[in-house]
């Protein structure tokens, strides 16, 4: 597992939606999600609102990414990904989800969560360190 850079967390925390790729039999898809939140620096949670393909992919292919962006730069973080619909755990961010939603006049909940473990970190920023490996 690598650990992502503060920046990187801090980012993937507090920017509106990042792009979450999945791919099966050599299709790859990108959807962006807003429900995403670090965990450690090894761990991504991402909530499953809408997640229909990337969940068919997922199961059958675990490996995903996550990039993120602003005006100044930004990340994209690959590893492999679990999935979790009960339990403490999903139930922990099913209840945040619906809260964070439901304040925003959504009737939307968590069907599920990925969690995606980190393995690799890279810079989107553009320039001469664009696509460096990070950690």
């Amino acid at each position: 597992m690598a650990k992502m850079p503060q920046a990187c967390q801090d980012m993937i925390n507090n920017a509106y939606a990042a792009a979450f790729s999945t791919c099966s039999d050599g299709v790859p898809n990108v959807v962006p999600v807003s429900m995403k939140q670090v965990i450690d620096d090894e761990t991504v949670m991402v909530s499953d609102q809408y997640l229909g393909k990337s969940l068919a992919n997922l199961r059958q292919n675990p490996h995903v990414a996550l990039s993120v962006w602003d005006d100044e730069g930004g990340f994209q973080v690959k590893g492999s990904a679990t999935y979790e619909n009960e339990g403490p755990r999903y139930e922990a961010v099913a209840a945040q989800v619906k809260e964070i939603l439901s304040s925003m006049g959504y009737d939307f909940t968590s069907k599920g969560v990925c969690y995606l473990h980190v393995e690799e970190v890279y810079s989107v920023t553009p320039g001469e360190h664009a696509g460096k490996l990070l950690a």
